[in-house]
């Protein structure tokens, strides 16, 4: 990739790839407006690539990041940073199914399912096939921080630059 790998890798079994994975999620800085960026898929042991799933470029407000704008008042009045300024992208984490989660600057998690041809999910309209690779946009509305994601059995939790969604299965 052409795009600096701005953010913390993660390294496990991915869906429907048989070798172990580092899984990266490459994309510009926090510099401006279009901001493109992809999950990046490698094989640990050669480098080469196993996947990859371009998404569509972000422009946030000034080049803030989704969020930095609309909660700046409620930052001021509590007395902290008025923006939170993130990276690019939070680190991305792979589940026990090999499902890869990853926060975006643009305020969606994406959760990418992998090749699409090993894809067994339902279709919707937040459901994307970039390069081969099935992935879902889920827009929670701001940006994520580096290490946003952890997960236990039947729980997973992410964190925004104002929020901790919590899921269960």
């Amino acid at each position: 990739t052409t795009m600096p790998c701005n953010t913390y890798p993660s390294v496990g079994h991915i869906a429907n790839v048989d070798q172990l994975a580092v899984v990266v999620a490459p994309g510009s800085f926090m510099t401006g407006e279009n901001l493109h960026g992809e999950v990046l898929a490698l094989d640990a042991y050669t480098g080469d690539q196993l996947w990859r799933h371009m998404v569509k470029p972000y422009s946030g407000l000034l080049g803030m990041a989704a969020g930095d704008a609309e909660g700046t008042q409620v930052r001021l009045k509590e007395h902290i940073s008025p923006q939170c300024v993130p990276a690019h992208w939070s680190a991305p984490m792979i589940d026990g199914n090999g499902m890869v989660i990853v926060g975006r600057s643009d305020g969606s998690m994406y959760k990418v399912y992998g090749p699409e041809n090993g894809f067994k999910g339902a279709r919707s309209k937040n459901v994307t096939v970039d390069s081969g690779t099935v992935a879902e946009e889920i827009h929670l509305g701001s940006a994520f921080l580096h290490g946003a994601l952890a997960a236990a059995p039947g729980i997973f939790a992410i964190s925004s630059c104002d929020t901790l969604y919590v899921f269960q299965k």
